[in-house]
């Protein structure tokens, strides 16, 4: 049963009282609309380009950016003629779909979604199934015989309008479904100010006059049936640059499911199996958008009872070898030409492309196999200890650092390690996240006692495919196919191959100049040598306990580096450890003091101490709280090494990490009230609140080398370590969260 679009109408295609489109407020996106991305967005151009072609796509009309601008000029509130015009385009998609907004008969449910007259992708506000009100969700009830759907779309909206427009997790969604609409175009217009939209364009260099567009499209439903769902289509595979489509589906999902990840989908090949006219008409519209975009697509889809409806087609992200081998491909095709495809490549894709990207493994059994983590070869001994990796390292012997799963006090043993293997975790764990950033091959997840099984011998990691493989393998000769398109690109630029980085990286620089970082190894304290000791008497997050903590954590760490994390001067925290030193509670090495034996133990009876003074119901409410957080931090992170699960991010694509830079301050803002009240309740936890605020001024101030470096108090850095810590006070180890899936 189909119960979202029928059939289009076209009525006037400008709404609001206006003879001409020349200031339209708000438009029909019929096909035919033919303003401007600047003026009516990216999505909404998307919307009319694709019906323009005659695709399925439900109707839709936009307020432009002329309505964002009349509406900061009229002190945020809609105006009349807004308002009036907003009125006549749901009248059009009424016409459009044979269904009223706010009917008890035959309801029509709209989506309310931003589109800046620039690309931001993920910078503002989207609100979806909204129209739904008690009477709307028996009359779907009704309609369709399923009240799971109909009680499904009604918590998709509700939380969804809670959260964007209201801002309260608890608050009371109004029941008029014309107040509803009110306030979500209101509060799309407003998130163009959000603090990670000006972020996004003071990085980026994008005006704040330029505002955002709003569209209001027909809902349909993959939530409706089991041949209901929804999915995302390339139109060539991302990963690659190869045809055939590469795709995802999920039955009964909607909206952004699918490219949120909190969900698995299925191959799109179960799409062709169950539906396999759907599969054929998406092929073919697929096929039809890259000819017109002259780009690989990326492209949303919703199937409702069979019926397909494509919803935006943008071009898509792509590994470095797909950016290479479609650039290639399409000038082979006619599509582009060679100084386009010289365009579409940079200087860190090309490098990406050149290195070895797996192992000679010809005639070998495996030792282990697991999740890769971070790509790359590396040879030498298993250790599984991190002091013994930093000693052997020292010495100037290469060695493997395998752990069950690693956690901050193993950082200076993954440091010196060549690369590392673990018997837990995944794509987001630990491991994985400080692997990328130090640049180390790493296996993740390969199963208990791979570790003992492992120890002691010499073998080969090989990151890219997640194999461990015994005595030292070579990397094998870059695939011809790779040398070939190298070759290709390389005539086009009239250089030698071996030059053509060096030309890209030319090119990219004037292109894209850099933005000049800080140094790895700057610091600043802010408190000054006559008060740091009243100050440590004064605050308890600042006792021998901290200081101790601190180091166990970090396992080796610099006088000056204490005193950055803990807001002390340096000649304080020279003072104390020396005094442990002299306690035999520290040794001092080459790179920084580390506890001993004896230096543990004395922490474990501090820890001991502070747990029996602290309500363990509480903190553990708390620590439930974070890992909520945790596992999207995690997310982020990956996001932010990984543009793809077999892609590093070179950091090329400034559009792509102000996207991730963005999700992660907008994570940080969530979780603060949060990290604050931890403060309350274990005091010593006290200056996580500013060193995280720290390390996102630092990140948002353009060194982004403050997000997830581990040799520094980055963002990620900083998180792992609180993680520990809320460990500790609720009386659990890391081996018993890991084992939990909770801390890998």
């Amino acid at each position: 049963m189909t119960i979202g679009v029928e059939s289009v109408q076209r009525p006037e295609a400008v709404f609001g009282g206006l003879d001409s489109d020349r200031h339209a407020s708000v438009v029909e996106l019929d096909g035919t609309c033919g303003l401007s991305r600047e003026r009516i967005g990216g999505k909404a151009w998307s919307v009319d380009h694709m019906r323009g072609l005659g695709l399925p796509v439900p109707p839709a009309f936009v307020l432009t950016t002329e309505a964002w601008a009349e509406f900061g000029a009229n002190g945020g509130v809609l105006s009349a003629q807004i308002w009036a015009g907003v009125r006549e385009g749901i009248a059009a998609l009424e016409r459009g779909t044979g269904r009223r907004f706010g009917s008890e008969q035959w309801p029509l449910l709209v989506s309310v979604r931003s589109g800046a007259a620039v690309s931001m992708p993920g910078m503002m506000d989207t609100v979806l199934n909204l129209g739904m009100t008690d009477a709307v969700e028996r009359a779907l009830t009704d309609e369709t015989r399923n009240p799971v759907y109909a009680s499904d779309t009604r918590r998709r909206f509700s939380t969804q309008y809670r959260e964007i427009v209201l801002g309260d997790a608890n608050g009371i969604v109004p029941e008029d479904p014309w107040e509803q609409l009110r306030g979500a175009v209101t509060a799309v217009f407003r998130s163009w100010d959000s603090a990670r939209a000006k972020t996004y364009r003071r990085t980026q260099g994008v005006s704040d006059t330029l505002g955002t567009a709003v569209t209001v499209q027909a809902m349909v439903f993959g939530n409706l049936d089991a041949n209901s769902g929804t999915g995302v289509l390339f139109s060539r595979n991302p990963n690659t640059g190869e045809r055939p489509v590469f795709g995802e589906w999920l039955i009964g999902g909607q909206g952004e499911d699918v490219v949120s990840g909190r969900t698995t989908p299925r191959p799109l090949d179960d799409l062709a199996a169950t539906l396999p006219e759907v599969h054929r008409e998406l092929l073919a519209a697929a096929e039809l958008l890259e000819r017109d975009g002259r780009d690989i697509q990326d492209i949303e889809f919703t199937v409702e009872s069979g019926r397909l409806w494509l919803l935006q087609s943008r071009p898509a992200k792509r590994s470095a070898r797909a950016a290479v081998r479609a650039a290639v491909g399409m000038v082979d095709e006619g599509l582009i030409d060679a100084n386009e495809a010289l365009r579409r490549v940079s200087a860190g894709q090309l490098r990406t492309v050149l290195r070895p990207a797996s192992g000679d493994n010809t005639g070998l059994t495996p030792l282990a196999h697991g999740e890769s983590a971070c790509p790359g070869l590396a040879a030498g001994v298993v250790v599984t200890d991190p002091d013994e990796a930093e000693t052997r390292s020292a010495a100037g012997e290469h060695v493997i650092l395998a752990r069950p799963t690693t956690s901050p006090d193993d950082l200076h043993g993954m440091i010196a390690a060549q690369a590392i293997v673990t018997e837990l975790g995944g794509a987001t764990s630990h491991a994985a996240l400080v692997s990328r950033e130090l640049g180390r091959p790493c296996v993740v997840g390969c199963g208990p006692g791979v570790v003992e099984a492992l120890a002691g011998r010499l073998v080969t990691v090989d990151g890219g495919a997640g194999t461990v493989w015994p005595g030292q393998v070579a990397g094998k000769a870059v695939e011809a196919s790779v040398l070939e398109d190298v070759d290709r690109l390389a005539q086009w630029a009239r250089v030698d191959s071996a030059d053509l980085p060096d030309f890209l990286a030319d090119r990219d620089r004037i292109e894209s100049p850099a933005t000049a970082g800080h140094s790895d190894t700057e610091v600043s304290t802010t408190a000054s040598d006559t008060n740091a000791h009243s100050a440590i008497q004064a605050k308890p997050e600042l006792s021998e306990l901290a200081i101790l903590r601190l180091i166990g954590i970090k396992g080796r760490v610099q006088p000056n580096a204490v005193a950055t994390s803990l807001d002390i001067a340096e000649a304080e925290v020279d003072s104390r450890s020396s005094d442990f030193v002299t306690r035999g509670l520290c040794a001092s090495t080459p790179v920084g003091v580390r506890l001993t034996p004896h230096g543990r133990e004395q922490l474990t009876l501090l820890l001991e101490h502070e747990r029996a003074n602290i309500d363990r119901s509480v903190i553990a409410a708390a620590y439930d709280e974070f890992c909520e957080f945790n596992a999207e931090l995690k997310e982020v992170i990956t996001a932010w090494q990984m543009t793809d699960p077999s892609t590093v991010n070179d950091h090329s694509d400034n559009a792509y990490d102000t996207a991730i830079l963005a999700r992660l301050t907008t994570l940080h803002h969530r979780v603060a009230p949060l990290v604050e009240r931890i403060g309350t309740i274990a005091p010593r936890l006290r200056p996580y609140t500013d060193r995280l605020n720290r390390a996102v001024e630092r990140m948002n101030g353009g060194d982004h080398s403050w997000v997830a470096r581990p040799i520094m108090d980055s963002y990620h850095t900083v998180w792992f370590e609180l993680h520990e810590d809320l460990i500790g006070l609720c009386g659990l180890s890391r081996a018993d969260e890991a084992a939990a899936g909770r801390a890998h």
